[in-house]
């Protein structure tokens, strides 16, 4: 109990003694005696607090709570919604608050931890919830109905954002992956494969910002692969909140070891925004109302059980064409134990096309091999299909940056009806 109260009078004294610093307009942020950002499962160790900065001062949104944190904002601006527990040790749970104020309302019942919530378009909420492999994404109204898991696949995974165009952006083992509010469409946001990524948001620019190695970059529209952007020196935290094009509010590392966040703009000087004592400030969140991004329709059909993946060109990838020959792919997923399970294997068109029908909601892996059963490519990750998802791909390994080629797959001369690959699903 003693350590408890020691937590709660720090954080309190955090909220009532604000950093000098301009007002850039109400916004959130996370206070933290102690963070650990390669710690997922244990983050704040000594418990955390959402604060809300306004002209009257600074807030926590949920005093009686343990801990809370990663906070974000609805799109009209009215509500917060977060993560917090009651007590450490007890799973971190899914909570909904008023910008005005109020007691917050629980809106998950998670056996196991729950944070990272994010707001969707059409009034539901998607977060992420730990499980035995890692961690997963799931999909949930707000009144209180069962989530819907949206990710099938081991390792561990994070909410980040929801693009404008309705895309889940999130962090899947240190990449950058997007997925459909349905589960289905699961791939990379670019394919350049670089250092551990995460805590990434979109900018009106529509570019991602995120943290790799406490320095942030972008991805552009323009560009598939990582572009340097200019930042302060020293480590960073993110994400960041944008305020106007080129100007940041950022969590930067202190000379004493905490983080604090400051006011960036872009060739210019930091300046301090919320430098409480004693405690890290992060996860910069405004308080503003902002455009909803485009409301996906699912394009799933209830009647089918299985996903079917057409391939208009295996030999195809994001540098040059596979110059060795593609005869075959074979596709696995995983077993109980998490061994390799060959699911089929189909031979590839005399155009690199192929066309197979998947178990929905597994593991899944392709390899590419010559007519010896060679393996000439192989990916490094897991992949999944939905029930009813009708799913084109331009080659194996293409990059989401690539657009198909006008014309019909040999595969679907051959015959339209895909190769079932569905192992013991049969």
């Amino acid at each position: 109990m003693r350590k408890t109260f020691c937590i709660a009078a720090i954080l309190a004294a955090a909220c009532a003694a604000p950093g000098a610093g301009p007002f850039i307009g109400p916004f959130l942020y996370t206070a933290a005696p102690r963070y650990q950002r390669a710690s997922e499962s244990n983050r704040f160790p000594q418990g955390a607090a959402v604060v809300l900065v306004t002209t009257a001062g600074e807030r926590r949104i949920a005093p009686k709570l343990y801990a809370s944190a990663d906070a974000t904002v609805s799109f009209d601006g009215t509500r917060i919604l977060f993560a917090g527990t009651t007590s450490a040790g007890v799973p971190w749970q899914i909570w909904e608050t008023t910008a005005a104020g109020g007691t917050p309302r629980q809106l998950s019942h998670c056996r196991t931890d729950c944070t990272h919530p994010v707001y969707l378009p059409d009034g539901r909420i998607v977060f992420t919830q730990a499980s035995s492999t890692g961690s997963d994404i799931e999909i949930a109204d707000t009144m209180g109905g069962a989530p819907e898991r949206l990710t099938y696949a081991p390792g561990r995974r994070a909410t980040d954002d929801v693009l404008r165009d309705g895309r889940i952006l999130f962090e899947n083992d240190g990449e950058l992956d997007t997925v459909y509010p349905d589960g289905t469409g699961v791939e990379a946001l670019r394919c350049d494969h670089g250092p551990r990524r995460g805590d990434a948001r979109q900018i009106a620019s529509g570019d991602v910002i995120f943290n790799v190695g406490g320095r942030v970059a972008r991805f552009t529209a323009a560009l598939a692969s990582q572009a340097e952007v200019a930042q302060p020196a020293g480590d960073l935290a993110g994400p960041v909140a944008e305020i106007a094009p080129g100007r940041w509010l950022i969590a930067v590392r202190r000379p004493k070891g905490l983080f604090g966040l400051y006011l960036w703009t872009q060739g210019g000087r930091l300046e301090p925004a919320a430098t409480p004592a004693g405690v890290n400030a992060i996860q910069p969140v405004l308080l503003r109302s902002r455009t909803a991004p485009k409301d996906f329709p699912s394009a799933r059909m209830e009647t089918r059980v299985n996903g079917n993946l057409l391939c208009l060109d295996a030999r195809v990838t994001k540098d040059k064409p596979i110059p060795e020959g593609v005869a075959a792919v074979q596709v696995y997923t995983r077993d109980a134990a998490g061994a390799p399970v060959l699911l089929g294997r189909q031979s590839v068109a005399g155009d690199g096309s192929f066309y197979v029908q998947l178990p929905a909601d597994k593991p899944l892996r392709i390899e590419l091999v010559n007519a010896a059963g060679t393996t000439l490519r192989a990916e490094r990750g897991w992949f999944w299909m939905r029930s009813g998802e009708q799913r084109v791909c331009v080659g194996c390994h293409a990059g989401p940056e690539r657009s198909p080629e006008n014309k019909v797959p040999a595969v679907l001369l051959r015959s339209t009806l895909p190769e079932k690959m569905l192992g013991e699903t049969k």
